[in-house]
């Protein structure tokens, strides 16, 4: 069965009932998990005292509406949210915030506009940053739980995986995180429709999509990847010089419009310290630079993030913490690659087994080998150079950690049958990182 056929060969562009059903179920389920998630957060939070006070300086408490506000919301206002809060309601004042994105800012300060504006009376400006910030992620969240469902019937037309795989995502060990006002579940829905588009060959509209998904957070870049691979990797070697010089300038044009996001928010912070300063500051020292990216100098000078930075004794606890996700991923990428290492070694131009062969299981398909690669990308850097307590989070964007977990339910595929194991770590993991977050304990 070739990708993008379902199990009758209908397009993966048709939407048939079934399909729409399964998507609204997929919806309901992300739903329920949200609500059980925020009752979990706030019954747990009223049993333990937090570990830091610090959101009573975002959230003061002076009248009792305040404490039920703070008690009842404030569990999703934790560590990162500090600054989108306050990116949303002041912009960029410090310079270190600019290793936030904006697009979450902005679309908080949007529905706290719009959406929330008849709650002007009852609520303060910054409790309605808070309310909305919640609601974006939240709603992110939902649509990251379709859209996953959708790129996985898309590519493998396994209408059966395709719905195991959403419902694995929607009991992410990452939870907390995609109901809390972080980036990870905007840029999961942004990551996962743009792959969409460029399963169903859409290349622009993809482009487009991950462009805005790099206003959200920096890794929306490698994205390009893709383009590089199905337009240059894949290209026919026979087809004329013509074909190949549209293919390489059409590959070029697209990885730019992918990057433009990222370029313009990069452009926004030289704007505001190297030009006519806005702040009255001399030049700071990364605007003469080579290559002067503000987000780059902030995560070096802020937040102490560089190659092999994080290998100090002290961190051997975050790395205890970030275990699970490390095993799991090195696992996928070890069974992808063995299944069939001629694939591996020619970057899916050669392989042992038949395209479309229905007895190969939809994860060790050629269909994943780019999102393969983009896993193998990533953990290469989360293990040499991010925070590495933040992987969990950070690879809730990745549709192959769940592709793996859902072919653990493959009977007889090789590097399958780990269900309990698997179904305990997203379970448990979530459960613990739930507690943890709602009374300010790290990871953040």
């Amino acid at each position: 069965m070739a990708p993008g056929t379902d199990a009758t060969g209908k397009g993966a562009r048709g939407t048939s009932p079934s399909s729409l059903n399964r998507a609204s179920t997929v919806a309901y389920y992300a739903l329920i998990s949200r609500l059980a998630i925020w009752a979990i957060a706030v019954v747990s939070h009223a049993l333990i005292q937090d570990y830091d006070s610090a959101v009573e300086l975002i959230l003061p408490i002076e009248t009792p509406a305040e404490q039920l506000f703070k008690s009842v919301f404030g569990v999703f206002l934790r560590w990162d949210s500090f600054y989108f809060v306050d990116i949303a309601e002041r912009g960029y004042v410090f310079e270190q915030a600019h290793a936030f994105f904006p697009l979450l800012p902005l679309l908080t300060r949007l529905v706290a506009g719009t959406v929330l504006a008849p709650l002007h009376s009852l609520l303060t400006n910054r409790q309605q940053l808070v309310l909305a910030g919640i609601l974006v992620a939240n709603s992110a969240f939902i649509a990251a739980s379709v859209q996953i469902y959708r790129l996985s019937k898309a590519l493998f037309g396994r209408e059966k995986f395709a719905f195991l795989t959403a419902l694995l995502y929607v009991l992410t060990p990452a939870g907390i995180f995609m109901s809390a006002i972080y980036t990870e579940s905007l840029f999961a829905a942004l990551s996962f429709t743009g792959m969409l588009f460029a399963a169903r060959k859409q290349y622009l509209l993809a482009a487009i999509t991950w462009s805005v998904s790099c206003t959200a957070r920096s890794n929306g870049i490698l994205y390009a990847g893709f383009f590089i691979y199905d337009l240059v990797v894949r290209m026919d070697l026979k087809a004329s010089p013509l074909s190949k010089v549209t293919a390489l300038v059409k590959t070029a044009c697209l990885c730019l419009v992918n990057w433009a996001g990222f370029l313009a928010v990069q452009a926004y912070g030289y704007s505001l310290y190297c030009t006519e300063n806005t702040f009255g500051l001399e030049p700071r020292p990364w605007c003469s630079s080579t290559v002067p990216l503000i987000y780059t100098f902030v995560q070096d000078f802020y937040w102490n993030v560089g190659f092999l930075r994080y290998y100090e004794i002290k961190q051997i606890p975050n790395f205890l913490m970030a275990a699970p996700m490390i095993t799991l991923s090195v696992s996928g990428i070890y069974y992808y690659a063995v299944y069939d290492l001629p694939r591996m070694m020619t970057l899916g131009r050669s392989s042992t087994t038949a395209p479309g062969n229905r007895s190969t299981p939809p994860f060790l398909s050629l269909a994943s080998f780019p999102h393969i690669v983009l896993w193998t990308a990533l953990l290469w850097s989360a293990i040499t150079t991010m925070h590495i307590q933040i992987i969990t989070r950070a690879f809730s964007c990745l549709p192959t950690v769940y592709w793996f977990a859902a072919h653990q339910f493959e009977k007889d595929a090789l590097g399958a049958g780990w269900t309990r194991t698997v179904s305990t770590f997203f379970v448990m993991y979530g459960l613990i990182g739930i507690i943890l977050f709602a009374n300010f304990f790290p990871p953040a």
